[in-house]
């Protein structure tokens, strides 16, 4: 089984912070998901990876240092999501190039495009030019291009980032089981996505590796509260003030038991993340103004806002939009320094 492995790997542009900080982690055969937001570093990451831009830190493939080998014989692949297609090329010179540069036998490389061309719905268009197919097309010339090429480490930076969401979905349930050779390393943005293709998933913010395991554990026990936000379904992030029994909230104390670093952090501020079913409608809580409401399913959802933040809960009640509403907390998911947003308690 071939392992990619990192050992403190980050990459810094002149002038700016690390955009990727000291990352250790490794990747094995078969899929392997980056998950990050907007600006998170997944783009950057697997740039780095790719040998495509400079880097700090060790990279292994199979106990060989890459930085040894040069870029042209690492047999590392990247598809971007502006494709890197000749665009006045047809479709079947796109899909032997790759192949020719590499020394395949012309009667084995045309053999292996007429096979594989249909897998990837680009038998008709052939013989196209490139700037003639639409974005489905071109999606599917890369991954077919990708698919005969056969890399020993493939990364894919967020390639149907141009599809509408229902070809998208559909690209990606068709196509992405079809690679089960070799090293995949897919960055998404898409937590359905990430969820559907790994058990373990490498949840990037802002270049730090917050969390490394399956959705579930994200779900359980976030590390970080970049990593609540995204795996949670409207969660509510509220400023609180750790006390010895509890966490006060807009000056009204939630009394827990906890465990952890709590005697670090009692009277300082600390963010709670919070579900919409543990907020509810209490005469002792806190204000808030309602400002919206939604349905999850059948359930009636609101938005209310107090300080300028922002906190969603479950009530059957019509409440009108700028009603004041009392609010109290009943239970925390998880609690997390104020600086760095790492998980710092256990409330129980």
């Amino acid at each position: 089984m071939s392992k990619l492995v990192c050992k403190d790997f980050s990459v810094q542009y002149f002038g700016y912070d690390a955009a990727i900080n000291n990352v250790t982690t490794t990747f094995s055969d078969g899929v392997n998901v980056v998950f990050a937001g907007e600006k998170g570093g997944k783009t950057t990451f697997l740039k780095a990876l790719a040998g495509l831009i400079p880097h700090s830190g060790e990279l292994y493939l199979d106990d060989v240092n890459m930085d040894d080998v040069p870029l042209k014989d690492r047999d590392f692949q990247m598809l971007f999501d502006d494709y890197a297609l000749f665009s006045r090329r047809s479709v079947r010179y796109n899909l032997e190039y790759p192949l020719k540069i590499r020394k395949m036998p012309k009667g084995k490389r045309r053999a292996l495009i007429e096979s594989v061309a249909p897998l990837f719905d680009l038998d008709i268009m052939i013989d196209a030019p490139v700037y003639r197919l639409n974005e489905w097309l071109k999606v599917t010339l890369v991954l077919c291009r990708a698919y005969m090429r056969r890399a020993k480490v493939l990364l894919i930076d967020n390639i149907f980032s141009k599809l509408s969401l229902s070809e998208r979905r559909e690209a990606f349930l068709r196509f992405i089981p079809l690679f089960r050779e070799g090293i995949v390393i897919y960055a998404t943005d898409d937590k359905g996505e990430a969820s559907a293709l790994s058990r373990e998933i490498k949840h990037l913010t802002c270049g730090y590796l917050m969390q490394e395991g399956a959705p579930t554990d994200f779900i359980a026990k976030a590390r970080a509260l970049s990593v609540f936000t995204a795996w949670r379904d409207y969660p509510s992030v509220l400023p609180c003030t750790v006390r010895e029994d509890g966490l006060e909230f807009f000056g009204v104390l939630y009394e827990s038991e906890m465990k952890g670093k709590i005697s670090s952090y009692v009277g300082k501020d600390a963010l709670a993340g919070i579900l919409p079913e543990d907020i509810i409608l209490e005469n002792r809580g806190f204000d808030a103004v309602v400002i919206g409401r939604f349905y999850i399913g059948d359930r009636l959802v609101y938005c209310a806002e107090r300080e300028g933040t922002r906190l969603y809960f479950y009530s059957e009640q019509d409440l009108s939009r700028d009603s004041t509403v009392k609010l109290i907390v009943r239970r925390v998911a998880g609690v997390f320094d104020a600086l760095n947003e790492r998980n710092i308690l256990e409330v129980m």
